[in-house]
This record gives structure tokens, sequence and C-alpha cells, in this order.
């Protein structure tokens, strides 16, 4: 689509470009362009199947507030992962999730995009489905390991960990075997 666009959006993308103070990717030295960032605005818009800008939008002021904490409990039908939203970020939030690890391991960098995150319900939202289509229920003990990331107008956000340990699963309730009582007749 860059190769199609006018001369007046190309100087608009070459504009917004000279604003961000950032090399990301970029050998020492060279500067984003108007092509790098029509790019990266452009793709975060196709991963989510939205329609690509041929004007550069504003950079939004992503919220600091944080999602969470990640909560990991034994339900009636396996184990439930829960993050709580004190505020519903505005834009899209996309989740990534590693592989369930060791409890000792405190980061990963294997992250993989598991989906978008669900609307809220009274302040919780579900990920387990999200999770464990991708990777499966974790086994009791492990360690699950998320990251949140704010997307709004093909601008993205810092992503933010998440890590929670599962509990071990309660088995079903047993009751005690009676003792049978003798009588000393």
């Amino acid at each position: 689509m860059w190769s199609n666009l006018t001369e007046e959006q190309y100087d608009a993308w070459d504009a917004a470009a000279k604003q961000e103070n950032r090399r990301r990717h970029l050998r020492r030295g060279h500067r984003l362009n108007g092509q790098n960032l029509f790019t990266e605005i452009n793709s975060h818009q196709t991963f989510l199947g939205l329609p690509p800008y041929p004007f550069p939008p504003q950079r939004p002021a992503f919220s600091l507030d944080r999602l969470g904490p990640l909560v990991a409990f034994d339900g009636r039908d396996g184990v439930k992962l829960m993050l709580h939203v004190p505020k519903v970020p505005s834009g899209h939030v996309l989740v990534f999730g590693a592989r369930p690890c060791s409890p000792g391991r405190r980061y990963c960098d294997k992250l993989r995009y598991i989906g978008l995150l669900p609307a809220p319900s009274g302040g919780l939202i579900e990920i387990t489905t999200l999770y464990c289509r991708k990777y499966g229920v974790p086994p009791s003990g492990s360690r699950v390991i998320i990251a949140t990331q704010q997307q709004q107008d093909g601008w993205r956000g810092w992503l933010m960990r998440l890590d929670v340990i599962v509990p071990d699963r309660q088995g079903a309730v047993t009751r005690p075997k009676r003792r049978r009582t003798t009588s000393g007749s």
C-alpha cells in the first residue's frame, strides 16, 4: 500500500516519523523514517483485521493503569486463570503467553500471541480458554507467565508481564472409613 500513497500522504508519514525519537530495530545512527512508521502502524492494524491508515494517526496517551494481578485457582472443571481489571483500557488489549514452566523460573522471553482480552465481568476476566487453547491445561505447581499489550489506532503500548503459580488440585473429598467395633461379650 505504501507505493499507492499520494505525495501529501508520504510527507505526513515522514513528518510523523521525525517526531518519533526512537531507533527501534535500526542500526546505530539511523532514524525511523515514514515508510518504517507506516509499515509498523498498518501491520499492527492488519494483525487485528482492522483497516489501514493512509495518514498517520495521532499517538494515543496509553494509560499506565496496570491490569492484574493474575490469579489461578482450582475450579470445578479444573484450573481457572483470572485477570483483575480495575479499569477497562481503551482500544484492544493483546494477550501473549508462554508455555507453563518451572515455578522457579522468573522470566520468559518466548511469549506467543494467544488472543484478544475478552470483556470484563465484575472487574475480572477469565483467560483460561485463551491460555489452554494454545498451551493446554497447565500442571499443578507450574508457573504461568502472560503479558498484555494495549493497541490503539495501530500504536502499541508497553508489554506488561504477569505471572502466577498454579495451585495443587484438590482431589475428590473422601470420607473416612468406618471402623468396625467389636463388642467384648
